[in-house]
C-alpha cells in the first residue's frame, strides 16, 4: 500500500502525547479558577485579603493565601476529574461497541437486511479484505444525515457506525469512499486516540454538570450550613458557587473543543487520501463530500451524545459558532484536495436522490492504470467463493459451523464427527455437514477469508456460547496431536478477534515495546518459524540469515528451535509493539520469506496470518509483485 500506515499509527501516537499534554493543562487552569471561585464565594479569606488577592505584585501576596485549603481544593477537584475520567474509560473498556450503541446505533445482520443495508454491508467486507484486517459489525444511526464513523481501539474490536442518510442519498461508489475513509482511520491507529479524547473531555466537562447539578439541587438549607460554618455574611455563597461552577464547565468545554480541534483537522486529510487509494476512485469519496453540501441535514447528528463523539464522524457532526473549534477542515477545502477541478457547486438533495440508486461507475486508475484497487481485488477473491460459504459466513446462525468446517481434515472425519456431535450444540454437526464438501475444495487462504467475513457473525455469541465453540475448535484442532498454520491461525484469531469483546485486557490498548532488543527472544522466535517454511535446509539457512540482516543482528544468531504453540507465547509482546518497531518486523518477515525471490503458499498463508494477529495492514497482492 502506498500509505505509510506504520508512520501514520507513530503519528496517532505523537497526537496521544499532545492530547495528554493539552488535557493537563486545561486540568491546571480548572484547578487555578476552581480554588478562585471557592475561595471567593464561600468565604475561606479573611474579606481584609480579598484586595490582596487581585494584587498579585504586592510583596506579601503569596504568603496570606490560604495555601493549606487550596492543596486540598485542588487534591479533591484533581481527585474528582480522575475518577470522572476512569469511570468512562471503564464504560468504554469494550471499544466500538460502546460508542455506536451510545450514539443509537442499531447492528446491521445480513439476515434482515434491505437491498441498501446489504450493499453497504457487502462494501465493508470488500473493504476488510482488501486491507487485511478482521470485518467489523457495522451500525446504522437513525439520522437523515450523511455521516460515519469508526470507533475502538484496535481493528479486532472496531465497528463500523453509518446514517441513515448515507444510504438514502448516497451511491455505491460514495458509500465506498466513505467506508474507505473510515477504514484508514482504523489503520492510521485514530480509533485508540478517539476513545482516550471522549474520556479525558468528559473529565474536564464534569464540572460544570457539577454546578448545573447544584444549582437545581441546592437548598436553603444547604446554603445556610454552608455559609453559617464559612463565612459571616456569604447567605448567596451556594448559589454563587453553582453558577461559578457552570461557568467554569463552559470554561472546560472550551478547552474541550480547543483540544479536539487540535489533534482531529488533519487526519482528516491523510483519511480523504487513504481512501483515494484504497478504492482508486477520487469521484467516490469526493461525491460523498459534495453530497453533504447538498444535503437537507448536511452531515449533523442530532443524538445527544453526538458532541463528546463529534471528532470521530466523517464530517462535522455538530454547528459550530467558529471555525476554531472544527473538528474537520472546510468542507469546500477537502473536496478541492480530492478533486481540483471542482466548480464549487454542491448537488440538490433531489439530485442525490436519483443519484443513488445509479450504478456504480466503471472507474479506471488514473496514475496507475494497469494496477486494480485492493477493493476491486477483494471483491474478486468474495466473487470467487462458493455462494453457500459466503451466505454462511455472515449469518450469526451458522458461522460457527463455518469454522469447524474448516477445521475438519479428511484423514480424521469419524472423530472430529464424533467431537462435534458430542461438544457441540443440536444441530451443529448437520449444519458442518452441509458446508463441509464446498469448503474442503478450498485452499487455505480462501478458508481464512472466510474466517474473516465470519467474524461479526461470532461476535453475536453470547460468552458461554463463545467459550463453548472455542474448546470445540481447540479439540477438533488436537485430533491429530498437532496443530497447523490454518488450525493455529483460526484458534488465535479468534481469541484476539471474539475473546476481547468478553475480556477487554485481551483487546490492544497501549503500546509497550518500542525497543528491537527489549522483545529480542520473541522476534527471534517469529523469525525462526518463517525460515523453517523454506522449502529445504540450505534455504531455509538463507531465508534466517536474510531476516538477520535486515533488523542488523549479528549473524551468528543462534536460531531456536520454535513450534506454533511455543510462538503463540510471543504474540501478546509482539502485538502490542509500538508502530515503528511493527514495521521493523514486517520487514524483517518480508525479507526472509522473500530470501529465495519466491513466496510458496504456506509462507504466503503465514504472513497473512501473522499479519492479522499483529495487526499490520497487507493488501490482498501483497506478496504477488
Amino acid at each position: 500500500m502506498a500509505v505509510d500506515f506504520f508512520a501514520a499509527q507513530d503519528k496517532a501516537r505523537s497526537n496521544t502525547k499532545l492530547l495528554v499534554l493539552l488535557f493537563s493543562l486545561a486540568v491546571f487552569c480548572l484547578l487555578v479558577l476552581t480554588n478562585v471561585l471557592l475561595l471567593v464565594t464561600l468565604g475561606f479569606m479573611e474579606p481584609e485579603h480579598y484586595q490582596l488577592l487581585l494584587n498579585p505584585q504586592h510583596p506579601d501576596w503569596l504568603s496570606h493565601l490560604p495555601w493549606s485549603m487550596m492543596g486540598w481544593v485542588s487534591l479533591a477537584v484533581f481527585v474528582v476529574i480522575a475518577a470522572v475520567v476512569s469511570i468512562k474509560q471503564v464504560e468504554l473498556s469494550q471499544g466500538g461497541q460502546v460508542v455506536a450503541k451510545a450514539l443509537g446505533g442499531s447492528r446491521l445482520d445480513h439476515a434482515v437486511a434491505d437491498a441498501k443495508q446489504r450493499q453497504l454491508l457487502n462494501v465493508v467486507e470488500e473493504m476488510a479484505i482488501a486491507s487485511g484486517v478482521p470485518v467489523p459489525p457495522v451500525y446504522l444511526l437513525p439520522e437523515s444525515s450523511i455521516n460515519a464513523f469508526a470507533a475502538g481501539y484496535s481493528p479486532a474490536d472496531a465497528v463500523i457506525g453509518i446514517t441513515q442518510g448515507s444510504l438514502n442519498l448516497l451511491n455505491r461508489d460514495e458509500l465506498q469512499g466513505v467506508i474507505a475513509h473510515e477504514f484508514s482511520h482504523i489503520l492510521n491507529g485514530d480509533m485508540r486516540m478517539n476513545i482516550r479524547l471522549i474520556a479525558l473531555l468528559h473529565g474536564i466537562e464534569f464540572i460544570g454538570h457539577a454546578g448545573y447539578f447544584l444549582l437545581r439541587s441546592g437548598s436553603r438549607r444547604t446554603a445556610v450550613v454552608l455559609s453559617s460554618s464559612k463565612s459571616k455574611d456569604n447567605g448567596g455563597g451556594i448559589l454563587g458557587l453553582a453558577l461559578g461552577l457552570m461557568v467554569l464547565g463552559y470554561l472546560g468545554t472550551f478547552f474541550g473543543s480547543l483540544i479536539k480541534a487540535a489533534v482531529s483537522r488533519q487526519r482528516e486529510f491523510l483519511a480523504d487520501a487513504s481512501a483515494v487509494q484504497f478504492t482508486r476512485n477520487p469521484t467516490g469519496i469526493a461525491g460523498a463530500l459534495k453530497a453533504i453540501g447538498g444535503a437537507h441535514s448536511g452531515s449533523k447528528v442530532k443524538n445527544p451524545n453526538a458532541d463528546e463523539m463529534s471528532h470521530l464522524f466523517f464530517g462535522e457532526a455538530i454547528s459550530r459558532w467558529s471555525s476554531l473549534f472544527a473538528t474537520h477542515p472546510p468542507l469546500k477545502e477537502r473536496i478541492k484536495r480530492i478533486d481540483p477541478s471542482w466548480a464549487g457547486i454542491f448537488p440538490t438533495e433531489a439530485e442525490l436522490m436519483r443519484q443513488s440508486t445509479a450504478p456504480s461507475s466503471e472507474h479506471q486508475s488514473t496514475t496507475n492504470q494497469h494496477q486494480q484497487a485492493g477493493a476491486d481485488i477483494a471483491a474478486t477473491l468474495l466473487a470467487a467463493l462458493p455462494p453457500l460459504l459466503l451466505h454462511s459466513s455472515r449469518h450469526a446462525a451458522s458461522a460457527p459451523a463455518l469454522c469447524c468446517a474448516c477445521l475438519v481434515q479428511p484423514e480424521h472425519l469419524a472423530k472430529q464427527w464424533n467431537l462435534i456431535k458430542s461438544q457441540g450444540h443440536a444441530g451443529l454437526l448437520q449444519d458442518v455437514d452441509k458446508l463441509y464438501d464446498e469448503v474442503s475444495k478450498l485452499a487455505p487462504r480462501q478458508k481464512l477469508q472466510l474466517v474473516q467475513l465470519a467474524i461479526p457473525g461470532l461476535k453475536q455469541l453470547s460468552k458461554q456460547q463463545f467459550e463453548d465453540f472455542q474448546q470445540l475448535c481447540q479439540a477438533l484442532s488436537q485430533t491429530d496431536g498437532e496443530e497447523d498454520l490454518l488450525e493455529w491461525t483460526l484458534l488465535n484469531w479468534l481469541q484476539h478477534c471474539v475473546g476481547s469483546q468478553f475480556d477487554s485486557m485481551l483487546l490492544h490498548k497501549q503500546d509497550k515495546a518500542s525497543d528491537l532488543s527489549a522483545i529480542k527472544p520473541a522476534v527471534l522466535a517469529l523469525l525462526a518459524v518463517c525460515a523453517i517454511q523454506a522449502e529445504h535446509q540450505e534455504l531455509q539457512q538463507q531465508a534466517w540469515q536474510a531476516g538477520l540482516d535486515k533488523v542488523g543482528m549479528d549473524a551468528n544468531t543462534t536460531k531456536p528451535v520454535v513450534n506454533f504453540e511455543q510462538l503463540k507465547q510471543h504474540l501478546p509482546e509482539l502485538m502490542h509493539s509500538t508502530p515503528q518497531l511493527k514495521k521493523q518486523v514486517w520487514l524483517m518477515l518480508k525479507a526472509t520469506v522473500r530470501a529465495d525471490e519466491l513466496v510458496n503458499e504456506q509462507e504466503d498463508m503465514l504472513l497473512r496470518a501473522l499479519a492479522l494477529l499483529l495487526e499490520v495492514p497487507v493488501s490482498p497482492d501483497e506478496f504477488t509483485h
